[in-house]
């Protein structure tokens, strides 16, 4: 009697976690779809904080490259539009190569507004980076320094 009642409350533990985590998985990517930045600031950015500098930096570029991350939702006024030697860009704020030194994240940085995006060089063959650490994380002054 008491093994029935127990494999009870098990399924419904069970259907419970099932349904809250389905309700968390929606949540979250209606808040992605949406851009909700308030969603980003209470929910993403405190769960990247657990992670290591460079897991997190290797988790951010993962959301880039799938493109998890929500599309820009102001369109940039016209006179951010720049113009260096023959390139056009929408806006002068770019990333600079150290973040995404393989390439595979560009169109999901282009996608959350970001005027250009630097790839780096090309070499033959992979070259080992830099000695880690090589990302930190300047909390009181709310930026992270990607060597």
């Amino acid at each position: 009697m008491v093994s029935s009642q127990w494999t009870h409350v098990i399924k419904q533990l069970r259907e419970v976690a099932v349904i809250v985590t389905g309700g968390m998985v929606c949540f979250s990517g209606i808040s992605i779809y949406q851009g909700n930045e308030k969603f980003y600031s209470q929910f993403v950015m405190p769960a990247v904080k657990i992670l290591s500098p460079e897991n997190a930096h290797r988790f951010g570029v993962a959301l880039a490259k799938y493109r998890l991350f929500g599309r820009s939702s102001v369109a940039d006024p016209a006179i951010l539009n720049t113009k260096v030697w023959d390139l056009e860009f929408r806006n002068p704020v770019g990333v600079a190569a150290g973040f995404d030194k393989h390439g595979e994240a560009v169109d999901g940085l282009l996608k959350i507004g970001f005027g250009f995006v630097e790839v780096g060089s090309i070499t033959p063959k992979p070259q080992p980076g830099n000695p880690k650490p090589r990302v930190f994380r300047l909390d009181e002054d709310c930026a992270v320094i990607n060597s």
